[in-house]
């Protein structure tokens, strides 16, 4: 499934995913004998991604509701415009890095 992303025609491949939960009714004893998993860890990159993703829509959403075309602009000396094909670009670096190498920005 696809969908269109808001910075342009960016096609995003969303893959769909299946979850099970169980539910087991233990007795405390039998349970006080069981040990987790010791190599077991969790992965946050999923999750980081999916933050990631939902933050730069968010700025990309707040930053183009301020939007004007050229003819509305008014002169105001004391404030600067950052034209939106710079922010586009920049997400998309963004993106391409954060695909190559999730914890880039650690470095």
């Amino acid at each position: 499934e696809g969908s269109q992303h808001p910075f342009g025609a960016m096609n995003i491949v969303r893959t769909p995913s299946v979850a099970r939960i169980g539910i087991s009714v233990e007795l405390l004893d039998s349970m006080a004998q069981q040990t987790p998993v010791g190599n077991a860890a969790v992965s946050s990159v999923d999750s980081f991604t999916q933050f990631t993703q939902k933050m730069l829509d968010n700025f990309y959403n707040f930053a183009s509701s301020f939007a004007v075309s050229q003819a509305q602009m008014t002169p105001s000396p004391s404030e600067m415009f950052i034209p939106a094909n710079v922010v586009l670009k920049w997400y998309e670096n963004f993106q391409r890095r954060l695909a190559q190498n999730p914890l880039f920005w650690k470095t």
